[in-house]
């Protein structure tokens, strides 16, 4: 763990800490992520048009299994002990997070807040279910 005491900062990080303490729902909180922006570090900055290029890498962690993970963040801040351990991911970018899953192939997941005591890892199914449930309330 990075640390002892996590403070929330936001509404994300309150909806998260309201699940992992059984206050919230995990599909509350869910939905809240749905709607929420998230941080993740890339290896090269976005160019000066905002454009995503193709050849900027996401920070892609691996999990217990050995399998991959994102590594998202509910804040910046969140990510700064990443940046040290892996200078390589020296940039950053807020995104929603709904626009982060529809760029993740079908065996990788995210974790949120990777190393802080309030995170939660959602495996490549429980992305795959994020997923058609953004297709289905997009297409009504």
């Amino acid at each position: 763990m990075i640390e002892a005491a996590f403070s929330p900062s936001n509404e994300l990080e309150h909806a998260l800490l309201d699940a992992q303490e059984g206050n919230r729902s995990s599909t509350d909180f869910l939905s809240e992520l749905l709607g929420s922006q998230v941080f993740v570090l890339l290896d090269r900055e976005i160019g000066p048009e905002g454009h995503w290029d193709e050849s900027i890498n996401l920070c892609v962690l691996t999990n217990a299994t050995d399998g991959p993970v994102v590594a998202a963040f509910t804040s910046p801040e969140r990510s700064i002990p990443w940046h040290e351990r892996l200078p390589q991911f020296g940039h950053g970018l807020l995104v929603e997070f709904s626009w982060l899953l529809q760029g993740l192939g079908p065996e990788v997941g995210v974790v949120i807040n990777p190393g802080w005591s309030v995170g939660v890892e959602l495996a490549p199914e429980a992305v795959e279910r994020l997923k058609r449930r953004l297709e289905d309330s997009g297409s009504q």
